[in-house]
């Protein structure tokens, strides 16, 4: 693609910047913007030449800190690149600019376009004549993006009431947020039924009814129809793969790129033009109450909240029923929280009166305070009254609210939706039938398409649930449907399916389909397994899943048999035939090494356990029990939700045992002990891995003895007992080569957890050289392991590249990060130069980024930050920082106790010189590095530890 103009900026000139983006655009320009442009992965320096080398002039932005990113090394090569191919370069003064100061000597005598007065005619025409060589007829002052052009994608939300009341503060509210630029994502939180929903769709029709003034991208969706959080939760993967084809980067949706990195992806699209966002009902992918408490589950979309709650140039509604615990941070500034409160009681008696409901002032009154101005249960409860009573509020008192418990989710709306299904009861053939469709809707956890109804209702009859419609014509079921419309009960919307046809969907409230399910399952059992048995047999039969490459989207009715097959109880059937051989493809694994579904497959398997994490239902076999809990583990693992992982893991390993399985019982084992390592519990995980190598040894699989005794050796190096550990390597190793004479070094992950042992001492040597603690011993020695541990990495990254046709991403990343630790070791030891070094350690953070592994990605982050903290040019300590802050985000979030550890030491080693202090201050971080060494029992750091302490007295 080819730009007009390049521009470039200080964050503190963004929001003119921007502004004059725009009214190039409206001019016809086509400007590439860095913020705009930026890519994961893809170095500063890199992305700066590519800009220019694309556009064809170049505009020098001088603002309120004068020269700001033009004084940086990158840009001036960047600048000495456009000057070098006689490509424009125009300086500029903006707004703000309080002098007109002097450009490097390269640029020469150019003639200055000021607009320090603002974008008045005169100044935009004089920028425009030196961007193209014309001077314009006019200037064009409409939005870069014209209504015609704007994006609206068709919308997903439903459950709108038909009439808002009480809510006019909350909507202008509303437009006062969007019209404010400091303002980027808001949470609106309240218990189910209140009516966050209505509200949001409310408002969005007036800006519609506007044409969308202001707007040039909306983008909605419902995690409503995603799964409820009982099941184990729904994945967000769905969402991000649609919204990354919609905001223009479908490639990167239906890849195999990490979550972390999908969502990152996602807010930087999403935040490139003036963008209205809306995540309705989050709370399925959100924790439930407890010690994690809100906090979102899915890694992609808590990547997408909080890039958008740092940068957002238009707005992100959030409605839950649970605080959303990752945007805390931000909730003084740019992510504020709403709690949504019930309904007035004027607008609860203006709703019903609307509603058709008749009686005095005080009866009124005293059914909104009864019902504590919810809205569902008001909206309910006055169309049940005018249907079934004439809008008589004296019969309000055959619903029983009594018992209904206002502290619920569904406790004042259940009780209302009780009196509709006791009145349907009542209601001979009509009743049924609107009975029926209800209790159906309760089978699905997301809008029924046609294609599911028509099987529910399809002969035979399934007993005790759809006599009533088998037979019946379109005219009948339409009425029926058209009834439950007028009552509230029930929505027609529009479809998506994966051909991208549009379907009618039929779709209910949460709570009303959390109720029937409720009923049907408590008191028609059978109806309940009958009915989810043909579910799972009609979405079986006409799913297809021969592409040779399916999406995530075409795969999702096999999910959704999942579902469903378990509720039937067919938990066996629907585990092999459909999640092992359809969608995981057996041992190809399609949808992890593909499609990177990890959530998507998260969810599926917690359909087969009864509590989840803990009991898997009895209905599997225990050898497929076995394997699902280890699967359980390795997804939550995957995901970073590494103390959920523990139980699944403990849970499997009695079952191999009890079996004499041992080498699935040393590869749990042996999992477990990594897992335990990772979460800091080092002297478990040392146990573990002891026993792992017992359980090896009995299977007499050598591939196995050698797996299991690598991980014991790296329990026993973070537990500091390097003697004992570097035996254990030796040991793997001389089994690996008795095994693979061709292969006789480890390699894999085995081989990065020796070569991190053997980089030890000069890591170390390395740190007290940085901190100038005179110390300087063993030098060349030291360069020379450094040395011995890069050749005998590339040998085995050769192996992985060019003989090994299975190598997982993970591997090749964790080979290029042992390079880039060993070359940078070295160098230090050297003093030599370190700048060549960036490629290595950039393809390294990149592919642990790719294998979606967060359990090793820290350390390729704090290496970095090791050597962008060394380099020195204008954004290295910047960028050393921000390395830094990830790092401890993904850490915390595990939490990855001995990563933590490891942070508090980088900070204080790295920037104890910085004022100010980025985070609290170096000593303190010392302190807390001590506290959990000594907690975790993190021995290997201990000699780093009283280094960098020693080292403090002088800072």
């Amino acid at each position: 693609m080819e730009f007009d103009v390049f521009l470039s900026h200080n964050s503190i000139d963004k929001p003119v910047v921007r502004e004059l983006k725009t009214l190039l655009v409206a001019n016809g320009l086509r400007p590439w913007l860095d913020e705009d442009e930026l890519q994961p992965g893809i170095p500063w320096q890199q992305l700066l030449e590519a800009g220019v080398k694309t556009s064809k002039s170049v505009i020098v932005l001088v603002g309120k800190d004068g020269l700001g990113p033009w004084e940086d090394e990158e840009m001036q090569a960047a600048l000495v690149l456009a000057v070098r191919d006689k490509r424009p370069c125009i300086p500029v003064l903006l707004p703000g600019a309080s002098m007109q100061p002097e450009l490097p000597m390269f640029l020469g005598n150019r003639t200055w376009v000021d607009l320090r007065a603002g974008f008045g005619d005169e100044g935009l025409a004089k920028l425009i004549w030196g961007i193209t060589g014309k001077k314009p007829q006019r200037i064009e002052r409409e939005s870069s993006r014209r209504l015609s052009d704007a994006m609206i994608a068709p919308t997903r939300l439903h459950h709108g009431a038909d009439h808002l009341f009480g809510r006019e503060d909350e909507l202008a509210a509303l437009d006062q947020i969007w019209n404010d630029p400091t303002k980027k994502v808001l949470t609106i939180v309240a218990f189910g039924g209140v009516g966050k929903t209505s509200l949001v769709i409310e408002w969005m029709g007036r800006q519609a009814a506007k044409n969308w003034e202001g707007f040039e991208r909306v983008f909605d969706w419902s995690f409503f129809s995603q799964g409820t959080r009982e099941q184990g939760g729904p994945s967000a993967e769905g969402f991000i793969a649609e919204a990354l084809r919609f905001f223009g980067d479908e490639a990167m949706g239906q890849s195999a790129a990490s979550a972390w990195d999908k969502g990152a992806r996602l807010a930087q699209l999403v935040a490139q033009r003036r963008t209205l966002l809306v995540l309705d009902g989050l709370e399925p992918l959100q924790h439930p109450p407890g010690p994690l408490a809100g906090e979102v589950k899915d890694p992609a979309l808590a990547t997408l909240l909080k890039g958008l709650a740092r940068s957002n140039s238009g707005l992100c509604i959030v409605t839950t029923r649970e605080r959303v615990t990752d945007l805390a941070p931000f909730g003084d500034s740019t992510a504020p929280e709403w709690q949504l409160h019930h309904l007035s009681n004027p607008a609860g008696v203006e709703l019903l009166k609307t509603l058709g409901v008749r009686g005095t002032a005080t009866e009124f009154q005293r059914l909104v305070e009864k019902v504590k101005g919810h809205a569902l249960t008001l909206n309910l409860l006055g169309r049940y009254l005018a249907k079934a009573h004439g809008g008589d509020i004296r019969k309000s008192d055959q619903v029983k609210f009594e018992k209904a418990d206002a502290a619920t989710q569904g406790g004042y709306a259940f009780k209302t939706i009780g009196a509709y299904e006791t009145w349907l009861n009542e209601g001979e053939k009509d009743g049924a039938r609107q009975l029926a469709v209800l209790r159906l809707l309760g089978l699905f956890d997301r809008p029924a398409d046609v294609g599911c109804m028509a099987a529910l209702r399809s002969k035979p009859a399934i007993a005790g649930l759809t006599e009533p419609l088998v037979g019946l014509d379109e005219d009948d079921w339409n009425l029926a449907i058209s009834s439950l419309e007028e009552c509230g009960l029930v929505s027609r919307g529009q479809l998506e399916t994966p051909n991208s046809k549009l379907e009618t969907a039929l779709d209910a409230h949460p709570l009303i389909r959390e109720y029937f399910a409720k009923q049907l399952r408590e008191k028609k059992p059978e109806a309940w397994r009958g009915a989810h048995r043909r579910l799972y047999e009609h979405l079986c039969a006409t799913t297809s899943d021969k592409k040779p490459n399916p999406t995530l989207e075409d795969l999702q009715p096999l999910y959704q048999a999942v579902a469903h097959g378990c509720q039937a109880g067919l938990q066996q059937n629907a585990c092999v035939g459909v999640f092992h051989d359809r969608l995981m493809r057996g041992s190809e694994e399609y949808t992890i090494r593909k499609l990177g579904a990890f959530g998507s497959d998260l969810a599926a398997v917690a359909c087969f356990f009864e509590t989840v994490w803990i009991r898997i239902s009895p209905a599997l076999t225990e050898i497929t029990q076995g394997w699902l809990l280890n699967q359980a583990a390795f997804y939550l693992r995957g995901l970073g939700r590494l103390t959920e992982a523990l139980e699944p893991m403990r849970a499997g390993l009695p079952i191999y045992l009890k079996q004499k399985h041992w080498g699935f019982a040393s590869r749990l084992a042996s999992n477990l002990s990594e897992l335990k390592l990772t979460l800091g519990e080092v002297a478990g995980a040392v146990g573990d891995a002891e026993q792992s190598v017992s359980y090896a040894d009995r299977s007499g699989d050598a591939f196995i003895r050698g797996v299991t005794r690598t991980s014991h050796a790296d329990a026993l190096h973070q537990a500091g007992d390097r003697i004992e550990a570097e035996a254990r390597f030796r040991e793997a190793e001389a089994l690996q080569a008795e095994r693979r004479y061709k292969y006789p070094l480890l390699f894999s992950l085995a081989g990065f957890q020796y070569c991190d042992l053997l980089l030890r001492e000069a890591e170390r040597t390395a740190w007290q050289q940085i901190q100038e603690s005179g110390v300087r011993r063993q030098e060349l020695e030291l360069v020379n392991a450094c040395r011995a541990v890069s050749k005998r990495t590339t040998q085995t990254l050769g192996w992985l590249t060019n003989q090994f046709a299975d190598t997982s991403l993970l591997d090749i990343a964790l080979d290029h990060l042992t390079l880039s630790r060993a070359a940078l070791y070295a160098a230090i030891l050297e003093q030599s130069e370190i700048r060549n070094l960036q490629s290595e350690i950039e393809t390294a953070v990149t592919g642990l980024r790719r294998a979606s592994q967060q359990q090793f990605l820290p350390l390729g982050l704090l290496t970095r930050a090791w050597l962008r903290s060394l380099i020195g040019a204008t954004k290295g300590p910047e960028e050393a920082r921000s390395d830094v802050d990830e790092a401890w985000e993904i850490a915390e979030r595990g939490p990855m106790k001995l990563f933590m550890a490891d942070i508090h030491l980088y900070r204080a080693r790295l920037f104890h010189g910085v004022k100010p202090y980025p985070w609290t201050s170096p000593r303190e971080d010392l302190v807390a590095a001590r506290k959990l060494i000594e907690q975790c029992g993190y021995w290997r750091r201990k000699e780093e530890l009283e280094d960098a302490e020693a080292a403090a007295k002088n800072w």
